[in-house]
This record gives structure tokens, sequence and C-alpha cells, in this order.
């Protein structure tokens, strides 16, 4: 009989999973699979992690319901075991902006997303390292990049997507710039203040489409990257975020320079003091120097429709 670990958080979004936990199990083992569950908490790291690091080998399927954040310490843990015994991921996305299940195609409707897990494909997608941290989509620094990690969770299961949007215009108030050098894939060098960087692979941020570009691959070897300027006015910071919502790679005649875009395999970080970064929603602590790289093809996760053919 085929095995399939099951991981949820209760707590994530409105508790949703709660409600369908039942017919959950019930179609998993209706495909044919021996079923165990964790249950885990909201602390970090979360409880059970251990179980799929050391156990996960035994499991045909590692599948977990949650945010971002709990999709991040699934596959932070899967990372441990070695590439050719890492058990495909499955995902239920009931987070509150669920920027990993859009790029992937899942439903959101739980019992749509569970049959996915059973009878969709999987796709080999790549995984960001920073320093010694795992991120699944996304790695950002400076004030606006810590919004999503620390919006008080309250609110995100009350408000969503609002609660970031709300938190960002906080941030706005108090932004600082820091004064950083960018060197990427070995040899090309930037060096300015900077308010906000973004690392990412994915086609959602913060519930937004289209910020990163419009031909992102999910498993190409390369981040999309953006990095902004400290901007002169509000004025001029209007400007920058407008550019960076509009879908093309190369945003920088409509930034006036502002912005910096590229695409890299590596990328590495110095900076003059201990900056914030978060990845995947979730706190990465500070640092004065990071370094970026990406894990080609690292997990394979089941996907929907939209990336069946995509593979390479």
């Amino acid at each position: 009989m085929k095995r399939l670990l099951f991981v949820y958080n209760p707590n994530s979004g409105k508790g949703y999973i709660r409600q369908n936990l039942d017919s959950l199990i019930e179609i998993f083992e209706n495909a044919g699979y021996r079923v165990d569950i964790v249950r885990i908490q909201d602390n970090f790291p979360p409880d059970g992690m251990d179980i799929v690091a050391h156990r996960g080998v035994k499991y045909d399927r590692v599948v977990c319901s949650g945010g971002d954040g709990t999709l991040n310490h699934v596959v932070s843990s899967i990372m441990k075991i070695e590439p050719e015994l890492r058990p495909v991921i499955g995902f239920i996305p009931t987070g509150s902006t669920n920027d990993t299940g859009k790029s992937f195609d899942i439903p959101t409707e739980v019992k749509k997303a569970g049959k996915m897990v059973v009878e969709g494909e999987s796709f080999a997608t790549d995984i960001g390292r920073l320093n010694d941290q795992y991120f699944t989509y996304v790695a950002s620094l400076g004030g606006l990049s810590a919004v999503s990690a620390f919006t008080p969770q309250q609110a995100k299961k009350l408000f969503g997507r609002a609660a970031y949007i709300t938190e960002g215009i906080k941030a706005l108030v108090k932004m600082e710039s820091h004064h950083i050098i960018l060197k990427y894939d070995g040899e090309n060098v930037i060096e300015g203040d900077f308010i906000l960087g973004i690392v990412s692979n994915s086609i959602s941020i913060g519930g937004f489409r289209g910020i990163m570009g419009d031909d992102v691959d999910l498993q190409d070897g390369k981040f999309e990257a953006a990095f902004i300027r400290r901007p002169a006015d509000l004025n001029e910071l209007n400007i920058e975020l407008d550019a960076m919502l509009v879908s093309k790679n190369d945003a920088r005649g409509l930034a006036g320079n502002l912005v910096e875009r590229f695409k890299a395999s590596e990328i590495e970080i110095f900076s003059d003091d201990e900056i914030q970064w978060v990845k995947d929603g979730e706190d990465a602590g500070k640092h004065k120097t990071v370094k970026i790289s990406n894990e080609n093809k690292a997990v394979r996760i089941i996907t929907g429709p939209a990336l069946y053919n995509t593979e390479g």
C-alpha cells in the first residue's frame, strides 16, 4: 500500500481545514494511500518538522495544508533528505494570500486541492537557499519585506490580503534605506541605497501577479530579482511602485532607474548594517552578508494542469 504523510496547520487562514479534515482523509484513502497525520502549531520551527525530515523518505507523498509558511517548513525539511530519496510534495493552500498555490495552479477549494494531490502530476521546481535557510518562492529585504512576517496573525485571519496592504502602508511611513552591494552570477555588480529587495521564483507575490515580470520560469535555475532604490519623495515612490506592477522584465525606463531588475542563479548581498530578511512570509533574521543560490529542480510538487506540459 502507498503511504502518505499529511501535515496540517489548523490555524492557517480562517481554519477551513478543520471542516474538511475527514473528507480529505477519505479522498487520500480512496486513492489507495495509508495516511499518517501530523498536526503542527504556529511556533517556529513548527512541531512535526523533524518527523518530515527523518521519516519523509518512507512516504510516497508528503502533503501539507496551510499557508506559504507551512509549505516552506515542509520543503525545508524535505531538502534535508538525499535528492534521489525525496518524496513528492502535495500542497493544499489554506493561507491568507496563497502565492505558492497561484504559481502551481492549485485550486483554493480544499476538496478540489485534495483530489489534485492524488490525481495530479508532479512538477520539478527550483528551491531557493538563503545562507543556511531554504525558501520556496521568495526572499526579501527591507521594511516592506517584513510586512507579511510581522502582520498580526489575527489580522491575517480576519482580513486576508487587506491586512498586508494595511500594514504595508504603515511601513511606508517609517521605511529606511540600506547601502548594499549586489553581486550576481559571479561578475555583475550593483551598488546603491535600496529600500526593498525581492528575489523570487513565483508568479505571485503578496497576492499580486506580474510584479516580477511576465516570463517567470519555475524550473530554469534562475531567480527573478528586483531591487528598489530610495526615492526622493512620495511622488517618485508612486512611480517606483507602479513600475513594479508593470508586466515587463525591464521597468527601468518607467521608474527612472529606481528599479534594478535581473535574472540570476546566485546572488550575494553585502550591507553596512544588519538588514531584516523575510522568506516565504516568515522571519529569516538580520544579516550583513547574504548568499542566495538556486537549487535547480530540487523538489517535486503536485501541480495543476497549467504546468503539466511545461516541464523540460
